[in-house]
């Protein structure tokens, strides 16, 4: 919608409060003065964007999860992690995703690590000073995460890796991941979480070149005989999937907002481009075919980000919120990418131009539909907790 259009609160569905407000206000007017004129350029770049990870840490916006001693809120603002996202993302799709693996793994930390690794990792991490990969996917497992191979053997004085990690968000730059690794049998019981620093002796890695997330990349990791001393054990044994795992919903809301907001992005620039282009002696806005189609999108945005900001506010109310973040991670990026892909179209052929920021946001947009679980994986989600899990299992034997 384009910005000043409606308030807030009617966008989302609920009351922002006075620090949400003033929060998204100075995300915005930073994000806005600082990236958005230098996105494109940034966006076909494969360099790691650590000044802009430093912008983030001193808008607070990498602490937002993080325990109050960490300078974080005194408890962890949801809500506010969407909005900085939505923001971000509005200026620059890929600083806004370079800030969701620090709230995931500041949670993680915060919630399960030991003062040890929060002191060796959190510290620096909602700093900017360092990176922290999440290392979950594996090549012939893929969203059946109960089902991983990575292994974790107990040896005399801690653990020793073996197996392979892919798709793994930023690894190319981080200096540790957390790797989850079957120390049993037991199905999803018998998993855990590992801080494994990636130069450690036995680490192998690869990138993996993308049409779009460029500057925050993607790889693998392979271990060989990885040795973690037991400090590295994130939590309980075999309890990474059943109690780290099931705090992720979170991250699903999250990674819509930014397909949300770079694709209002294109949709502005749209109609902005349709008010001021003339064809055939009237504006192009006065065009039903560019005008209905505007509104549609507009309608669809606004009714995902609503759906995104409600399951947000239901995690911070501490309700459950499975179903509704599955549905917010299967509709915010396919109503995105459609927004994007139209409002590419409306430029015409300078909508398909490296030099014109549609077609990057509309490659970018397109890894949301592939993160953190297709579309299908997400319909699956919600008919187990509609239906009940019996009903309709991940796999059919």
């Amino acid at each position: 919608m384009p910005r000043g259009s409606a308030s807030d609160d009617e966008l989302h569905g609920f009351r922002s409060t006075p620090e949400q407000l003033a929060l998204r206000e100075s995300v915005r007017r930073a994000a806005g003065a600082s990236l958005a004129p230098t996105y494109l350029a940034r966006a076909q770049s494969t360099e790691f964007p650590w000044d802009q990870l430093r912008l983030l840490a001193d808008l607070g916006l990498l602490a937002l999860l993080a325990p109050a001693r960490y300078g974080g809120p005194s408890q962890p603002e949801y809500v506010a992690s969407g909005i900085a996202c939505e923001e971000l993302a509005y200026a620059d799709f890929n600083v806004a995703n370079l800030l969701i693996p620090p709230l995931i793994i500041s949670y993680i930390l915060g919630e399960f690590g030991s003062t040890q690794l929060c002191e060796q990792w959190l510290a620096p991490l909602v700093a900017g000073e360092t990176y922290v990969a999440l290392g979950l996917t594996e090549p012939e497992v893929g969203s059946d995460a109960a089902r991983l191979r990575t292994s974790a053997v107990e040896s005399a004085d801690g653990w020793l890796i073996n197996g392979e990690k892919t798709s793994i968000t930023a690894v190319p730059h981080a200096s540790a991941c957390i790797v989850f690794a079957r120390t049993s049998p037991a199905g999803a019981r018998g998993i855990s979480a590992f801080m494994v620093p990636l130069d450690s002796p036995g680490v192998s890695q690869t990138s993996i070149p993308d049409s779009g997330w460029k500057p925050i990349g993607r790889g693998s990791i392979t271990f060989e005989d990885v040795f973690v001393p037991r400090s590295a054990l994130i939590g309980e044994v075999g309890q990474a999937f059943t109690k780290v795992m099931a705090g992720f919903d979170f991250t699903r809301p999250l990674l819509a907002l930014t397909a949300i907001g770079a694709a209002q992005a294109s949709l502005d620039e749209a109609a902005d481009y349709a008010r001021q282009r003339s064809t055939f002696g009237a504006p192009l806005a006065s065009n039903e075919g560019i005008s209905f189609p505007l509104v549609e999108h507009i309608t669809r945005l606004v009714a995902a980000r609503t759906l995104c900001y409600q399951a947000l506010q239901r995690r911070e109310d501490g309700d459950s919120h499975t179903a509704l973040a599955a549905m917010c991670k299967w509709m915010g990026p396919k109503v995105s990418v459609e927004a994007a892909h139209d409002a590419l179209l409306m430029f015409g052929h300078y909508g398909y131009t490296t030099d014109n920021p549609l077609e990057q946001r509309l490659r970018d947009i397109i890894a949301v539909e592939i993160a953190d679980g297709t579309a299908q994986i997400q319909k699956i989600i919600i008919a187990r907790e509609v239906l009940g899990r019996d009903f309709v299992p991940y796999t059919r034997t």
